[in-house]
C-alpha cells in the first residue's frame, strides 16, 4: 500500500454476546483494545477507534449514524482518511487482541483491497471506496463485510485469523 496509512480499531459494537463491554475485558491485566492498540501501532502512520471514545485516541463516530454494524465504523475511517490525506485504511476489531506482525505485514503489501479470508473486518481499504462503501452502508440493511468485500473485489488472504472474541467462554485469554 502506498501512501500515508490510517490504522482504525473497530470498536462500535454493544457486545450483546459478550455481556460487558468487551473492548475493556482484561487480557494480563489491561483491556483487550489496548493489545490491538499495541499490535496495529508500528503499522500505521496514525490511529483512530471508530464507534466510540477510548482515552486520548482519536474517536471516530460510525458514519453516517450508529448501529451499522463493524461497516459504520470502516466508513467513518475511510471518510476520515479520504478527507486527511491517507491513502489506505487497515481495519481491525477490538475484540482480536492476539493479532500478528505476519498479518499487518500482508496488509501493508496490498496494492488493493485486501482481508483475511476467515475475518474480513481484519483488512486494508484504498480510500477512494469512500463513497462507494457509503453507498453500500446506506443501501444494503444487511451491512455484511464479507459482501462488501467481494462487491469491491478484495483480495482474501489465507491467513490464519487470530482468536475473535465474542463470548466470555471464548476468552480463555481474558484474567479471571
Amino acid at each position: 500500500m502506498t501512501g500515508k496509512v490510517l490504522g482504525a480499531i473497530i470498536a462500535g459494537g454493544r457486545s450483546r454476546r459478550f455481556g460487558s463491554d468487551k473492548a475493556l475485558a482484561p487480557i494480563d491485566g489491561r483491556p483487550m483494545i489496548e493489545h490491538v492498540v499495541a499490535a496495529l501501532l508500528p503499522w500505521v502512520d496514525d490511529l483512530a477507534i471508530c464507534g466510540r471514545t477510548y482515552g486520548e485516541d482519536r474517536c471516530l463516530p460510525d458514519y453516517p449514524k450508529e448501529d451499522l454494524g463493524p461497516l459504520g465504523g470502516f466508513n467513518a475511517a475511510l471518510h476520515y482518511a479520504a478527507a486527511n490525506g491517507f491513502g489506505a485504511v487497515i481495519t481491525v476489531p477490538c475484540d482480536t487482541p492476539r493479532v500478528s506482525p505476519e498479518i499487518f505485514a500482508a496488509l501493508r503489501r496490498q496494492t488493493g483491497p485486501a482481508c483475511l479470508a476467515g475475518c474480513p473486518v481484519i483488512g486494508v481499504w484504498p480510500v477512494i471506496l469512500a463513497e462507494r462503501l457509503n453507498s453500500f452502508v446506506v443501501a444494503d440493511a444487511r451491512r455484511s463485510v464479507r459482501r462488501w468485500a467481494g462487491l469491491v473485489g478484495a483480495v482474501e488472504l489465507p491467513i490464519h485469523a487470530p482468536v475473535n472474541i465474542n463470548y466470555v467462554s471464548d476468552g480463555a485469554l481474558l484474567d479471571d
